[in-house]
């Protein structure tokens, strides 16, 4: 037995550089291993967006170089939307409470795609409803369809079968921008809330 043990003994100084070498490669293949995937599509490299200025519900004009160092969270809608404005907006200000204190970081812009009866005053009592963090934009009517080209997106008013009024078919689509002004993941109103919440956070850290 104690023959056993010594002649273990003895082979240790030749296996304990071995399982070192061992542990540096796992560390290393880990330290270069490529993050985890966002649950957002990630769409690095797209520039949507940029160039714009669009006034804000205070006439100011405002651009996505104003957000930096915010996540950024960028859709189109209008005040008299039916259905998935609000419910975004709702699951939005969801989102942001989930985050705790990392909501600080964070900001939704609402592109109105409906300026003819989206007034200042209209849009920002609007979006007061859900949360006095949200930010309206409001393009001019004119410059409305360069805006939705710029982010490869459709509005498009549909009359009402007597011609009385009017909605506005639009992309539902969420845009997201991390702190350094990139659009970095798009997703879409029904998205998994702790899977937005989570991406969000990620990019609050300016992974």
């Amino acid at each position: 037995m104690r023959k056993r043990r010594a002649e273990a003994d003895r082979a240790l100084p030749g296996v304990r550089p071995f399982l070192w070498a061992v542990l540096s490669l796992a560390l290393l293949m880990s330290a270069c291993a490529p993050p985890a995937p966002f649950n957002s599509t990630e769409v690095s490299g797209i520039d949507y967006g940029r160039g714009l200025r669009i006034a804000d519900t205070d006439g100011q004009p405002r651009s996505l170089e104003d957000f930096a160092d915010s996540v950024t969270v960028v859709f189109f809608g209008f005040t008299s939307c039916p259905d998935v404005c609000p419910s975004t907006l709702l699951r939005l200000k969801q989102a942001r409470e989930a985050l705790g204190a990392d909501a600080q970081h964070v900001k939704v812009l609402l592109i109105s795609v409906d300026p003819q009866r989206d007034s200042p005053e209209r849009l920002r009592a609007y979006l007061e409803n859900f949360d006095s963090s949200f930010v309206g934009l409001r393009p001019a009517p004119e410059q409305l369809p360069a805006v939705v080209k710029a982010f490869h997106a459709i509005a498009v008013q549909v009359p009402s079968k007597d011609g009385s009024t009017y909605t506005v078919d639009h992309s539902s689509t969420l845009y997201i921008y991390d702190r350094r002004n990139r659009l970095r993941l798009i997703t879409q109103p029904d998205f998994v809330m702790e899977d937005l919440v989570a991406d969000l956070r990620r990019l609050v850290a300016k992974e």
